[in-house]
């Protein structure tokens, strides 16, 4: 099977040196990627910036902001088996981008104006063709548990990662996962390896 997983955080430029973004390393989605290679499986791993050597074997597509990530997955997912959306993508993003740095000069503070960026799971979720793999993240910081299956039901997902806000950039961590037709299976404490060879395994039975 081929897998299509998302990794890192996306940026939102707001002039050519500063940008939007978000806490994420990356290192969930490097963990999956080279889950599925050990495996057996093929990989294509869309990345944000990160500072993670991506796994020997991955075909590897770099990307800076949502709308980037958003092509990169629109172009190949009708080719991948499995998508694990595992990057954190922001849901907002400048409503205009200064093409020259916006100097601080005692003016009055300057207004961004954001707007929203395209959902990519959802899209996917409503695109699958039969016999697709859809898989989500969801980080919440109060009731976990009904959020992800609220976005698990609205993104029309297979499986959902639940997990909290101490998991960003941890080693190890709690997440919660559940498949559309299982119960929810909790993950104490483990490795984002350990974690991401669980999830490659229920994908390979859904």
């Amino acid at each position: 099977m081929r897998f299509l997983i998302t990794a890192g955080g996306t940026r939102e430029y707001i002039d050519p040196v500063r940008f939007i973004s978000n806490a994420s390393s990356g290192k969930m989605g490097y963990a999956l990627a080279r889950a599925v290679l050990r495996a057996g499986h093929e990989v294509t791993l869309v990345t944000a910036p990160t500072a993670l050597r991506p796994p020997k074997g991955a075909d590897v597509v770099r990307i800076e902001s949502a709308a980037q990530m958003f092509a990169a997955v629109k172009e190949r997912f009708s080719g991948c088996g499995c998508l694990i959306m595992a990057a954190a993508v922001a849901d907002y993003t400048p409503a205009r981008t200064s093409k020259t740095k916006i100097k601080k000069d005692g003016r009055a503070s300057p207004t961004l104006q954001l707007k929203p960026t395209a959902d990519i799971l959802k899209w996917a979720g409503r695109h699958k063709a039969a016999g697709q793999i859809v898989v989500g993240f969801a980080l919440e910081d109060r009731n976990l548990r009904a959020n992800a299956e609220r976005k698990m039901t609205d993104k029309h997902l297979d499986m959902i990662v639940a997990n909290g806000p101490a998991a960003i950039d941890a080693e190890r961590s709690d997440a919660q996962i559940k498949t559309i037709d299982g119960d929810w299976l909790t993950l104490h404490g483990k490795s984002k390896t350990v974690t991401a060879r669980r999830i490659v395994r229920l994908a390979e039975g859904l």
